[in-house]
C-alpha cells in the first residue's frame, strides 16, 4: 500500500471514499498521529485517485489538507533542525556555485585554496589550514553535478534524521569528525578538487551499524542499505564506476568517513553499555 494524502482528524472523508469505491479503487483510511491518512492498495491507481479526491473534496477539505502539509513540514524542520540546516546549506552552496561550475565561488570552500592566473591551480600543502580552518570541513557542502547532489541529499535526509531524533549533539559531532576524517584522507591521497557529503554519509552508516550491533538497537538500519553502500564503496575503489561514466569519485573521503564513524560507534557503544549497568 502507498500513502496518498493526509487530512485533519475532523475532516469528513465520506464523499471521497464513496467516489473511490465507485471507481473500484481499493483504499483504507487510517487514524495516525492525530490525522487521517488515505492509503491506496495499488500504486498504479494513484493518479486516478488524486483526480477523484480533487473533484470530490470540498474547498475546506483541500484547504485543510494543505494546512496539514504545512504543519507537518514545520514539525519536520523543528524536529530535525540540524538535518534541515545542513541540507539547506548544501542546496544554497549548490545554487551559488552552480554545482561547481563557478570556480571563484567554489574556491572559498575547497580544502586547497585556488589561485586564478592564466590557469587555475591549487595551492598544495597544509599550512593554509591554520589561517583558514573552515577548509577542514567546508568541502562537504560542495557538490559537482545533479546526480551527486541528489544522491547525497537523499541519503543525508534519511540517515541524518535517524540520528538527530535520538540526539542532535551526536549528529553534530559525527558531521564534524567524519567530515574532517574524510577530507583529510582524500587530501592525503593527492591534492585535488573534491567535495560532497558522501564521506559524512558513510560515517553515519558506520556509526549506526556499530551502535545497533554492540549496544541496544536504536537506529534499526536495514541490512540492505549497508550492503548496497559498501558495494558502492568497493566499486568506487575499483574505478569501475569511473570507467562506466560516473566520473571521478572521492573514494578516500568515503573510506575515511566510514572508518571514523565506526570508531565513534565503538566508543559510543562502550559508553552506552557502561551507562546501562
Amino acid at each position: 500500500m502507498i500513502h496518498l494524502l493526509s487530512f485533519a482528524a475532523d475532516v469528513d472523508l465520506l464523499a471521497i471514499t464513496q467516489s473511490l469505491w465507485q471507481h473500484k479503487i481499493p483504499h483504507r483510511v487510517r487514524q495516525l498521529n492525530g490525522e487521517q491518512q488515505l492509503w491506496l492498495q495499488d500504486a498504479s491507481q494513484a493518479q486516478a485517485a488524486l483526480a477523484l479526491c480533487a473533484s470530490s473534496a470540498s474547498p475546506n477539505v483541500v484547504k485543510t489538507d494543505v494546512t496539514g502539509s504545512l504543519a507537518r513540514a514545520k514539525a519536520w524542520l523543528t524536529g530535525s533542525p540540524i538535518t534541515a540546516l545542513v541540507l539547506i546549506l548544501t542546496l544554497l552552496v549548490a545554487l551559488l556555485t552552480q554545482l561547481g561550475e563557478v570556480l571563484t565561488r567554489v574556491s572559498a570552500l575547497t580544502f586547497y585554496p585556488m589561485v586564478f592566473d592564466t590557469q587555475v591551480y591549487l595551492v598544495t600543502g597544509f599550512d593554509h589550514l591554520w589561517q583558514q580552518p573552515w577548509r577542514f570541513i567546508s568541502p562537504v557542502l560542495l557538490h559537482f553535478g545533479w546526480l551527486h547532489l541528489v544522491f547525497n541529499s537523499l541519503w543525508w535526509l534519511d540517515l541524518g534524521r535517524r540520528i538527530e531524533l535520538q540526539s542532535a549533539w551526536v549528529l553534530i559531532i559525527l558531521v564534524m569528525l567524519t567530515g574532517l576524517a574524510g577530507n583529510l584522507a582524500q587530501a592525503w591521497q593527492e591534492p585535488s578538487l573534491f567535495g560532497g557529503l558522501s564521506g559524512v554519509i558513510y560515517g553515519l552508516l558506520g556509526y549506526m551499524w556499530v551502535v545497533d550491533r554492540w549496544s541496544v538497537p536504536r537506529y534499526h538500519l536495514p541490512q540492505g542499505i549497508l550492503v548496497f553502500m559498501l558495494l558502492w564503496l568497493l566499486l568506487g575503489l575499483s574505478n569501475i564506476l569511473q570507467l562506466v561514466g560516473f566520473g571521478s569519485m572521492a573514494n578516500m573521503a568515503h573510506l575515511g568517513g566510514l572508518l571514523a564513524g565506526v570508531v565513534i560507534g565503538f566508543w559510543h557503544s562502550i559508553w552506552i553499555n557502561k551507562s546501562a549497568k
